[in-house]
C-alpha cells in the first residue's frame, strides 16, 4: 500500500511523522485527486484518493499545494512517497 510520509516539527513533541494513505480508485474520474479528512481528534488529512491516470509525484505536489494554502509549509521538514 503506498503512503505519503510527512515529517513535521511540533513545538511540544519535536519531530513527528505522519503517514497519509494513497488509494487508487477506478470508478472516479481518471485524473482526479480527492483529500479525505479525519474528523476526530483534529481535522487533518487521513488519505488521498486518486484516479487511474494520476502518478505519485502529482499527489505529492497536490498535497504540498494544500499545505501551502493552510500555512503549514514552514513546519514541514520532509515529504516522501513510499510505494
Amino acid at each position: 500500500m503506498p503512503y505519503l510520509w510527512l515529517s513535521v516539527i511540533c513545538p511540544e513533541h519535536g519531530l513527528e511523522r505522519f503517514k497519509i494513505r494513497i488509494i487508487r480508485k477506478y470508478n472516479i474520474k481518471s485524473d482526479s485527486i480527492i483529500l479525505k479528512f479525519r474528523s476526530r481528534p483534529v481535522h487533518e488529512i487521513s488519505r488521498v484518493i486518486i484516479g487511474r491516470n494520476v502518478n505519485y509525484n502529482e499527489v505529492k505536489d497536490y498535497v504540498m499545494k494544500y499545505i501551502r494554502e493552510t500555512g503549514m509549509v514552514d513546519k514541514i521538514v520532509n515529504i516522501r512517497v513510499q510505494i
